[in-house]
């Protein structure tokens, strides 16, 4: 845990840790999943209505406490499972750039970088309006919570008297016994809202119903022993469907889930199509020790997930968008991709045996490519262009 809490401002922006840090504060997120607290904080947001699935556990006195104990329970083993990445900022702009469009393919397994795993990125990749509990002042700027950090697992509805009510990006519905997906949790900064804004500002303590200043409850968040990374919501990808071909809205767990997955399709890129390349940050013996003392099975290490040279932005560019953006919100990227990444739904990737019928084609994320000088800026081109073949006269 931080020894030093960060200090309340309105300039506040996010500040990713260290790779080698994540082990770490994965252990601390596990483990925040099994405290008194961790199952109260939990409960306190399905009862809210600050959650997107629910299971019904059949007999259970207390629907909220219920469905608590089990969402924290499952959380604490996908993240002891979770292998560790870190996203780095052009490679987190390209999800960004891409995820515009939303995946066409139909969603698999096969994605995934590993079956369970923890991944942070060094930008936001998105976020929401904080508009209720009594945050901020009438007439103050809109206080933005940003989602920075995802975990993921197999899951499954197939626990007994459990019913499951989801609300993702497949629609409201109450999930089949059996139906199989893939689990997404997202994490925010914690105490995102409260860093955001002047100390002495007065809000609401919505757990509490009392008043308090936005230092103080940036203080309590951290003396309760949350960890830096905090449980904001969660979606459920349903395997062998589809994101709607319209996109979700933004500040909403369908677009964070589209630039997650979007992600995962870069990473999962080889060859003449790659866009990543990994660097492991190798977790050190007393830590390993750590970890075994502790339950957890990922090994440790963290992936640094950056995008390969010939595909990097120049700095410049990557300076402008950094220089745009406010560090809450998800970053810009009008200057890095002027012409930006494009689908490509059905890329043979096997051209020579096309003709035989051995190839096999999948959905590839393509960089545009244009004709001209490496580094230097490429203009979008918009509308009709005219081409004149002799010098036009007066009229």
């Amino acid at each position: 845990m931080n020894d030093i809490l960060p200090a309340a401002s309105e300039h506040w922006h996010w500040q990713a840790p260290e790779p080698r840090q994540l082990a770490e504060l994965r252990q601390q997120m596990e483990e925040f999943n099994r405290t008194n607290i961790g199952l109260l904080s939990m409960a306190g947001s399905l009862q809210d209505g600050r959650s997107s699935l629910f299971p019904y556990i059949t007999g259970a006195g207390d629907p909220a406490a219920s469905a608590a104990v089990l969402l924290c329970g499952e959380e604490s083993q996908r993240l002891a499972d979770a292998r560790l990445y870190y996203v780095d900022e052009d490679t987190t702009a390209a999800a960004l750039a891409a995820s515009v469009a939303p995946p066409l393919e139909q969603i698999t397994p096969d994605r995934l970088p590993s079956p369970a795993g923890l991944m942070v990125f060094a930008s936001p990749i998105g976020s929401y309006e904080v508009n209720s509990g009594g945050l901020g002042e009438p007439g103050s700027p809109p206080i933005h919570t940003p989602i920075v950090a995802v975990s993921w697992g197999p899951w499954s509805a197939d626990r007994a008297a459990v019913q499951w009510v989801a609300n993702t990006v497949h629609g409201r519905e109450m999930v089949r016994p059996g139906e199989r997906g893939i689990w997404i949790t997202f994490y925010t900064a914690c105490g995102a809202a409260y860093s955001a804004m002047a100390p002495d500002t007065v809000v609401v303590n919505a757990f509490l119903g009392e008043r308090a200043t936005a230092g103080e409850m940036l203080t309590s968040l951290h003396r309760a022993g949350r960890p830096e990374l905090t449980w904001d919501n969660e979606t459920v990808l349903f395997l062998g469907r589809t994101f709607p071909p319209a996109g979700s809205p933004l500040g909403t767990t369908g677009q964070w889930a589209q630039t997650v997955y979007t992600a995962w399709q870069l990473m999962a890129q080889t060859g003449q199509h790659a866009w990543t390349e990994t660097e492991v940050v190798r977790r050190d013996r007393p830590g390993r020790k750590r970890d075994q003392r502790a339950g957890i099975t990922g090994d440790g290490d963290v992936r640094v997930v950056r995008l390969r040279p010939d595909l990097r932005p120049p700095a410049d560019a990557t300076a402008k968008d950094r220089t745009a953006s406010d560090g809450r919100m998800p970053p810009r990227t009008d200057f890095r991709w002027e012409v930006p990444p494009y689908r490509s739904p059905n890329r043979c990737l096997n051209t020579r045996l096309h003709a035989t019928g051995g190839c096999t084609h999948a959905e590839r994320i393509i960089r545009k490519h244009v004709n001209g000088p490496k580094g230097k800026p490429v203009r979008g081109i918009r509308g009709p262009v005219y081409v004149w073949d002799q010098v036009p006269s007066n009229n």
